[in-house]
């Protein structure tokens, strides 16, 4: 059964063979300017500039990606630090600072480290002379899409469902004549049924207008109305009783 508490027999291997951890263990002289429990920060032996400093994990870590978190933010704090002291104590126009990450970007030993050079105008650095490549917008896109996922998983970033509101309608796909036609006639089913509720159920100004209409076919004839007119312009005889013809005649 392994015991998986003993370290790593490559990465002990390693650091016993590690130039950078026998300066750091002191086991080699070096030209320190700074020291904490988590780091150390030397003078390059051979410095691109006057002043250039390597800033040391402690813990063996041969790249960035091995370190914890807090130990890079903890060396990136430092290297600030550092950058201006170079620009105080050097008169120093700017500093670089970067890293050499894997053997593809330039890294020479196996201990992962943060360089910090002061800068002077016109010092005959030109490493940093990076090249200008054009790229496509499409290539830039997919560049953009592959690396943007994998930082979402990296920090553990999920994209939220849209809501039911937010999410676009499915659109309309004709798949024939036939779909057509059935769409134009369950859309024309609605209208008939609405025009023969409306037969069947006859809205009040509808009923109001039949009245009419029966009352216009109940109206008397022309000739009737004109007898009936006659009738009420003729005189009517008066009707007299006895009694009143005698007081007449005394």
């Amino acid at each position: 059964m392994t015991d998986n508490t003993s370290p790593d027999p490559t990465a002990e291997t390693q650091k016993q063979q590690c130039i950078f951890c026998h300066i750091i263990s002191g086991k080699i002289s070096s030209r320190k300017i700074y020291e904490d429990d988590k780091c150390i920060a030397v003078l390059d032996i051979n410095p691109a500039n006057p002043g250039h400093a390597l800033i040391l994990p402690k813990e063996h870590y041969t790249i960035m990606p091995m370190m914890p978190e807090e130990e890079i933010a903890h060396l990136f704090r430092i290297a600030k630090k550092i950058s201006t002291a170079q620009i105080r104590s050097l008169n120093a126009d700017g500093t670089n600072i970067f890293m050499a990450n894997g053997a593809a970007a330039g890294q020479k030993a196996p201990h992962f480290m943060i360089h910090v050079i002061p800068r002077k105008e016109n010092d005959g650095i030109t490493c940093f002379n990076l090249p200008k490549n054009k790229i496509s917008n499409e290539d830039q896109e997919k560049l953009r899409q592959a690396i943007k996922t994998k930082v979402d998983e990296h920090m553990g970033v999920v994209e939220e469902e849209p809501l039911a509101a937010d999410k676009p309608k499915p659109e309309h796909v004709e798949t024939g004549v036939e779909d057509a036609a059935e769409e134009e006639q369950a859309l024309e089913q609605p209208e008939e049924a609405e025009f023969s509720q409306q037969e069947t159920q006859p809205t009040k100004e509808q009923e109001a207008r039949q009245e009419e209409e029966q009352e216009m076919m109940n109206i008397p004839p022309p000739e009737h109305y004109e007898k009936t007119q006659e009738e009420e312009e003729k005189p009517k005889k008066k009707k007299f009783d006895i009694d009143s013809i005698s007081k007449l005649f005394g």
